[in-house]
């Protein structure tokens, strides 16, 4: 081959067989495919010269990264680093501030309702029962906070992939996106803790110092800035939103374990008193403590122990430290706490690389050539091959108009019309086995014409006719017979290239199609669009695992092909592709194009060889006017005739690229200074007339002709809908290890933390303190472990919404049989994680074991997890995003924490706040689960202040657990189970955060 300037691109569209075939003429047993690697060997052993390595790169002593090596004059100071850094972490700031916005809210209502629980008009300070009540005050202050730093999971997680790519080109160090962070984070955290303190302190009756007022603010301040510091460390080692949440969660649960309130510390095993010490809620909860009944008001006389005070006796009963000294160790220490993992970040952002390490998937040659001979997509099939029946259809459209309500930014500027207009006048045909591109400047209105066209526009005003085969377009029965492939590859990264293909297939082909058929289809479609190579391939996460960017396209387009459309619609295939990927999928869409479909793509700037590829244009000016309507002709010459006949436009140069020609003299700038209007001339011309003439004949119907008719509803029915949507559920879940492995481990994990903690607790109660370790160890199972689950699922209930979205649009399966499928999946999962944490913590806690209390411990613990994940997925779905959704739950979740009956009991819960406790499905569970192990337990336990009570008296008069209530919890667990599925089905079927 000569080189020359026109075919000189081609050079990189000949690494595959079918890029080499393309060029083979004749006989092609004369022919051989050379492979990638016949060329690199042809190459090495060439008399060309070999290119030097680059001296500016050398491999670090690791093999694994590149460093740059940059000359004294053009590095960058640190001083400007840091200056850059900070700047855009100001500007993240300002274009996060809804999600700062929800914080603050967040921590004003809770601390509006913590003040309202411990109201100083209910809250005494004489006796130790009343010292217990501004304990638990004390503790739910320190679990707020440290909840609100929980949102820098999801922040961090998001600045990773930006940072490794700067890290990688522009040798960004981790000092300098950590240090922007800490800082801009220090007003933030003392705007939310001061807030905290100055709605709370004075309303629950603290101790009337301002002293001791600024002392506790410091503590909290300290808590805060250490849960910031804990969790962008578990993101920064953590790098994907599940494994973070997980390491979040995880965390979080070990520090609230450890921290002396769940458990005192006087009842860890003695080889687990370094927990104790290694918990930053340790320090906190003692520095609150201390500052709190160290105080002159709780030096009323009463003797337990050592104590001589109330003050001192509640923190010798609660195991926490009694002298003052510990208060500034304490604040210290949590300072230290935040330095330390800050600096851990740092060395983690350093060293710590990506984990989606891109892999591109190459086509099994050997597979192409040795079993796959025959041609495919062609209406002559060979023997053996089946082709689905299709009608070829044409496509009118007349005088469409598209309207949108006005703005609000452009009314501000003085703008009185309602309406904008968006399309104008647009008329068109477009014809079984005709390549139309659909083209214009930015702002054209071309996605828009196409997504009115396809029935995808999900609001405004729309005016004209569309007509398919001549009879009028109705939606629910043209989604049958038309694809859409949109600009967004968006599939279920967990599924392989044939699991996709095969879910499309079982759900949009006709009913009467058998296995054996739809599977004979599937591989005909992977042979058209050279996806056969592929065929188990892992489709990923775009951009970071699993199918390259013209890999995914060509999915896209196969997953339209094997419903069998007679139209298919294409939003800017090549976009974002290189020439040879491109030419890829343009060959793929040319292939489809020759099976007799008709095909629209609209194109932004296309090469000259793919603009050639099309054989009509319609081409449209800012302000959604047509132009030009018609073929382009050989080498584009019946366009370049067209547009060079009106006066004033400037000719084409000698190799200048068309399509780039003819979108600069469309542009508003050349229609100013030539003074033209291409809209207006358009509509004078014989083209026009010729297309209305044609829109005129094609916009009847053909004699001996029906109206297209197809069953009402799916082409599957409801059950089929069920299974399939299962099917492809359960593949998914089974190869997304990362979410199993996190899942089972941290249930193994937990499990075995609890066990170990809360070791034979239930065995001997002698104390009121023995209660409350059960009473934690209860409230721990019923509380985290769920929310655990919760928190871990959210990441993939989002990323499959968006699937949902363009699978809906496709007409493949009702709502409701998703939502059951996407519900049905999580049971056997839960179930596994609820026998491996039965079958550790009920033995190793020393509960009775008899078969009764083990069943209702397995039951309640099943229910718990099952409103858990359910409350998870309705959060998803009522929310537009994932931050959102889980602050959304934190919310929620902290609610359920303060009226689970373990923070207050439910008697001394005030009046007006009881009515949570009993819409609380936490506070169900614990009290289900304490009831069924403790509810028959006679035997007398010691409760300071009071004479001698048996367990079950305990329980009644302290914290309301009484028998007459038990079913009703059982029964409560099923009615919020019920409930959540229904919003979930609710909110996913009506809420679409999808604007078209």
């Amino acid at each position: 081959m000569q080189v020359t300037d026109s075919n000189f691109s081609s050079f990189d569209q000949v690494t595959s067989k079918m890029d080499q075939k393309q060029y083979w003429i004749g006989d092609e047993n004369k022919y051989q495919y050379r492979s990638i690697e016949k060329f690199a060997e042809s190459f090495r052993s060439s008399y060309l010269p070999q290119p030097a390595k680059d001296d500016l790169c050398k491999t670090n002593n690791t093999g694994k990264r590149k460093e740059i090596i940059t000359s004294a004059t053009r590095r960058i100071s640190r001083w400007n680093i840091f200056k850059a850094c900070f700047s855009r972490e100001v500007l993240l700031l300002k274009r996060n501030s809804p999600l700062h916005i929800f914080k603050t809210v967040q921590i004003t209502v809770m601390a509006l309702v913590i003040s309202t629980v411990f109201l100083r008009t209910n809250m005494n300070h004489k006796t130790v029962l009343d010292a217990n009540k501004y304990m638990g005050s004390l503790f739910m202050a320190v679990v707020i906070v440290n909840f609100n730093g929980m949102t820098e999971i999801g922040m961090t997680i998001k600045r990773l992939p930006t940072f490794y790519k700067q890290r990688e080109l522009l040798a960004l160090p981790g000092w300098a996106l950590l240090s922007s962070v800490f800082l801009i984070s220090l007003p933030m955290s003392l705007l939310e803790t001061g807030l905290w303190t100055s709605l709370t302190y004075y309303v629950i009756g603290y101790a009337p110092s301002f002293l001791r007022f600024i002392q506790q603010f410091l503590v909290l301040f300290a808590m805060h800035q250490m849960s910031m510091g804990l969790y962008r460390f578990l993101a920064a080692i953590g790098r994907t939103q599940v494994m973070a949440n997980m390491l979040g969660t995880a965390a979080l649960i070990a520090i609230y374990i450890f921290g002396g309130f769940v458990i005192s510390k006087d009842n860890l095993q003695p080889w687990l008193q370094w927990g104790y010490w290694t918990s930053p809620f340790t320090y906190a909860q003692n520095a609150v403590a201390l500052n709190e009944f160290l105080d002159e008001r709780w030096a009323i006389e009463f003797y337990y122990a050592n104590a001589k005070t109330v003050g001192e006796a509640i923190l010798k009963i609660r195991g926490l430290l009694t002298e003052w000294h510990w208060y500034w160790i304490c604040v210290g220490i949590l300072f230290g706490f935040s330095l330390v993992l800050n600096i851990l970040t740092i060395f983690a952002l350093e060293f710590m690389n990506s984990p989606h390490k891109h892999q591109v998937n190459i086509d099994s040659t050997k597979t192409k050539t040795e079993c796959k001979k025959q041609k495919v997509g062609t209406r002559n099939a060979s023997t053996g091959q089946v082709a689905l029946p299709f009608q070829p259809l044409s496509l009118v459209f007349d005088h469409i108009n598209y309207f949108v309500d006005m703005p609000k930014e452009m009314i501000k500027y003085g703008v009185t019309e309602k309406k904008l207009q968006l399309l104008q006048d647009v008329s068109g045909v477009f014809r079984p086995g005709v390549l139309t591109a659909l083209m214009g400047i930015t702002g054209a209105g071309k996605t828009t014409l196409l997504d009115i066209l396809a029935g995808r526009k999900t609001g405004g005003y729309i005016e004209g006719t569309i007509r398919i085969a001549g009879y009028p377009k109705k939606q629910d029965t043209f989604s049958r017979i038309s694809g859409y492939c949109e600009q967004s590859d968006i599939h279920s990264p967990n599924l392989t290239v044939h699991e996709s293909l095969q879910f499309s297939a079982w759900l949009r082909l006709p009913s009467n199609v058998n296995s054996r058929q739809r599977d004979m289809f599937i591989d005909e479609v992977m042979d058209l669009v050279e996806l056969t190579g592929l065929k188990n391939a892992m489709v990923g996460i775009a951009g970071a695992t699993g199918l390259s960017a013209e890999q995914r396209k060509r999915l896209t387009i196969a997953v339209e092909l094997v419903a069998s459309p007679s139209i298919i619609f294409m939003d800017e295939p090549t976009t974002g592709l290189d020439a040879r990927a491109a030419a890829i999928v343009m060959r793929t869409v040319r292939k489809t194009v020759d099976t007799g479909r008709t095909v629209v793509c609209t194109i932004h700037q296309p090469s000259i060889g793919i603009f050639e590829s099309f054989d009509e244009l319609l081409l449209m000016k800012r302000g959604g006017q047509i132009i030009y309507s018609g073929s382009l002709g050989p080498l584009s010459s019946n366009m370049i005739k067209y547009f060079e006949a009106i006066p004033g436009v400037p000719r084409i140069k000698e190799g200048q690229n068309p399509a780039a020609w003819v979108l600069d003299i469309s542009s508003h700038i050349t229609e100013y200074v030539t003074g033209v209007d291409y809209a207006e001339i358009y509509r004078s011309s014989s083209l026009y007339r010729e297309n209305m003439l044609l829109i005129e004949e094609l916009g009847q119907p053909a004699p001996n002709t029906v109206d297209l008719h197809f069953p009402p509803g799916y082409w599957q029915n409801f059950r089929a809908q069920c299974m399939a949507c299962l099917w492809k559920q359960r593949c998914a879940y089974w190869k997304n290890s990362e979410h199993n492995v996190v899942r089972f481990l941290n249930t193994f994990a937990v499990s075995i933390m609890f066990g170990i903690v809360f070791w034979k607790i239930g065995s001997t109660i002698k104390r009121e303190q023995d209660v409350f370790n059960i009473l934690g160890v209860v409230y721990g199972s019923a509380l985290f472990l769920g929310f655990m689950n919760c928190s871990i699922l959210q990441p993939v209930v989002a990323m499959e919404r968006v699937v949902l979205y363009r699978e809906k649009a496709a007409g493949m399966y009702c709502t409701l049989a998703y939502a059951i499928a996407q519900m049905a999946i999580e049971l056997p999962y839960m179930l596994v994680q609820v026998l491996i944490f039965a079958s550790i913590v009920y033995p190793m806690i020393g509960f009775e074991m008899t078969a009764v209390k083990f069943f209702w411990f397995v039951l309640y613990m099943v229910l718990s997890f099952m409103y858990y994940t359910l409350y998870g997925m309705m959060t998803v779905a009522l929310t537009p995003n994932l931050e959102i959704a889980a602050g959304l739950s934190f919310l929620i979740f902290i609610f359920w924490n303060v009226f689970s009956g373990f923070i207050i009991g439910r008697e001394l819960i005030p009046i007006w706040w009881r009515w949570v406790y009993w819409a609380n499905p936490a506070a169900w569970t614990v009290y289900g689960l304490m009831f069924s192990q403790l509810g028959d337990r006679t035997e007398l336990i010691r409760v300071p202040g009071q004479p001698d009570q048996t367990v079950r008296e305990f329980l009644e008069g302290y914290l309301g657990l009484e028998n007459r209530y038990f079913n009703l919890v059982t029964c409560l667990h099923l009615a919020i189970i019920a409930l959540f599925a229904f919003l979930f089905f609710i909110f996913i079927k009506h809420l679409k955060f999808q604007r078209r």
